[in-house]
């Protein structure tokens, strides 16, 4: 067996203590791995969607207000209108139409509204969505045809008529 050297002097062994500079960027790196998959969720959970779906409903709503003609009261000059009522048409049909104003030269179309909805439904599910659209959209729509619906979040931000081929 060999004897100690007892000529070297003894290592003498210091307690480092908490190593707190490892510890701080084991916290950093945790911390900044649950931002990237926290951000990734909410990326994905977010984006918009477009999927297929078919239109199972439409309908439509225009109204007219009816201004009739009234008499002058004194020192007026030309003519005065009163609103007097809203005439409204509505319908679940492709075809949309005006409601007819009253005969004569006293009734007048006052200030016109129109409110135009499609009504789709996914195939994988029963859920149906409700989305307004333009006129002009309105009018390529067909009950039972296939459009796309672009879904953000569980809301309908689209419908969009499949193009014609």
């Amino acid at each position: 067996m060999t004897q100690p050297d007892s000529t070297l002097p003894p290592v003498a062994q210091t307690d480092a203590g908490f190593p707190l500079k490892s510890f701080l960027l084991a916290v950093g790196g945790v911390t900044l791995l649950i931002v990237v998959v926290f951000s990734g969720l909410l990326y994905y959970a977010t984006r918009p969607q477009t999927m297929p779906m078919t239109v199972v409903g439409l309908e439509w709503e225009r109204t007219i207000q009816l201004e009739q003609r009234q008499p002058l009261l004194p020192g007026e000059t030309g003519e005065r209108w009163v609103a007097v009522r809203e005439l409204t048409e509505a319908d679940a049909t492709p075809n949309p139409r005006w409601p007819e104003l009253p005969p004569g030269p006293d009734y007048r179309a006052g200030k016109r509204t129109e409110r135009y909805v499609v009504r789709v439904r996914s195939s994988k599910s029963a859920k149906v969505y409700e989305h307004s659209v333009s006129a002009d959209l309105f009018s390529q729509f067909r009950i039972g045809a296939t459009c796309s619906v672009v879904i953000r979040s569980g809301v309908v931000e689209a419908v969009l008529p499949q193009p014609k081929s």
